[in-house]
């Protein structure tokens, strides 16, 4: 647990084996604890599903899932969120759940758990930990636009499987556990959960390379717009296949079998106007992603050179484009965004994470964070009658990433 020290992980480890006792009995004996972090994406909006980069970063928020061995036979799983207190214990059979996808989305807390079983027990190569009873527990927030659903999804594979090749295996079984359940994402969420610290991700192969960037006395600073958002019923379905529509159409235009949309340049995205090959919104959409991909080859150099002035421009100029070519921003998360870029200290602010609600990724000095909450609480959260609200603006730390801790190396934290 050592490299947990001074985050909110052991709250969350001891809340969830209070829910387990709860549930299961004062007997109820952990194995293990398997924690993930969520994510922040610093730059690359939307692009991880077209082929192209991204610059994202684990969080101190994390979710948490304690996990026991049971002697009964069968391969049954028993669940517990202490976060979802309407819901009872439920019993999942991995078995009967072969082939399961949801078929009425949004998906709930426990679909998750069902898509992971469903997707584990057609990998002969990994070894489930069933039966099993679990609680999870965890404080990364919900429709923040901070990768909750990641987060739990690669906490359950590693509670509930062991024998993972290597962390791409933890991330493509914890992808398919969310297009199970009925999200369409990619794998950059999940990767940067297994990987931990900042990352650039590489959407067209999944590769991921660990950075180390400086931040000096600035920090990141996630605030909540008050307007929830589901990525399974908001516009990133239709976002994925419009995407898909103008990759099919640029490669018959251009002549070439162009590998994905980040992989066209701008002056082939400048032929393909003049040539009208794309149909509005399509064009739109292309230009986004081509433009996207420019700027987060030049945040990285940014980043790389602490240049974090000339990154915070490229960040409020990626939410500009999520929000007018990509279309996949909120009016309220605008009107957020811009409130916080009148704030003295404050060097870049975009909309974050699929979009149409959730929140903004602000970067400013540590010290112009209380004028920037003074603000926001001032003006558009008073506007909108959350001003009294706890919790609106998180300030993140880089966090480490994803394991799984036995118990007996948990340092007693029980």
């Amino acid at each position: 647990m050592d490299q947990f020290a001074g985050t909110s992980v052991g709250e969350s480890v001891k809340r969830a084996v209070q829910t387990g006792r709860e549930a299961f009995g004062p007997a109820w004996k952990l194995n293990g604890f398997a924690i993930a972090p969520g994510r922040i994406e610093l730059l690359g909006n939307h692009v991880d599903y077209n082929g192209g980069p991204v610059l994202a970063a684990a969080i101190d928020r994390f979710i948490v899932v304690a996990v026991a061995s049971e002697a009964s036979p069968g391969h049954a799983v028993q669940v517990v969120a202490a976060d979802v207190p309407d819901e009872a214990i439920a019993v999942l059979d991995a078995r009967a759940l072969g082939g399961w996808r949801n078929t009425s989305p949004p998906p709930r807390a426990l679909d998750y758990a069902r898509g992971l079983l469903a997707g584990l027990i057609e990998r002969p190569s990994l070894t489930p930990r069933l039966p099993a009873s679990i609680a999870i527990a965890g404080d990364v927030p919900i429709g923040f636009g901070v990768s909750s659903s990641a987060a739990l999804c690669v906490s359950l594979a590693l509670a509930l499987a062991e024998g993972f090749s290597g962390p791409e295996e933890v991330v493509l079984l914890a992808q398919e556990a969310e297009h199970r359940a009925g999200t369409p994402c990619g794998t950059m969420d999940q990767s940067a959960s297994v990987a931990g610290g900042v990352i650039a991700f590489d959407g067209a192969t999944l590769a991921v390379e660990r950075l180390s960037p400086h931040l000096g006395d600035l920090v990141f600073a996630v605030a909540d717009s008050g307007v929830e958002r589901s990525l399974s019923t908001s516009s990133y379905p239709r976002r994925v296949a419009e995407s898909r529509e103008a990759l099919q159409r640029a490669r018959r235009q251009l002549g070439v079998d162009v590998p994905h949309l980040a992989a066209i340049s701008r002056e082939q995205m400048d032929d393909l106007d003049r040539g009208g090959a794309l149909p509005d919104p399509l064009a739109r959409r292309a230009r986004h992603i081509v433009e996207e991909t420019a700027r987060v080859n030049a945040g990285r150099a940014a980043m790389t050179a602490s240049d974090w002035v000339h990154f915070g421009h490229l960040m409020t100029a990626s939410g500009r484009s999520s929000a007018t070519l990509y279309e996949i921003s909120h009016p309220r998360v605008e009107k957020l965004v811009a409130e916080a870029l009148t704030v003295d200290g404050v060097l870049g602010a975009r909309m974050m994470g699929g979009g149409e609600g959730g929140a903004a990724l602000i970067l400013a000095s540590r010290g112009a964070v209380p004028g920037l909450e003074a603000r926001l609480r001032s003006g558009y959260y008073s506007q909108y009658g959350l001003a009294s609200r706890d919790g609106l603006i998180h300030i993140c730390a880089f966090a480490p990433g994803a394991t799984y801790i036995a118990v007996d190396d948990a340092s007693g934290i029980t």
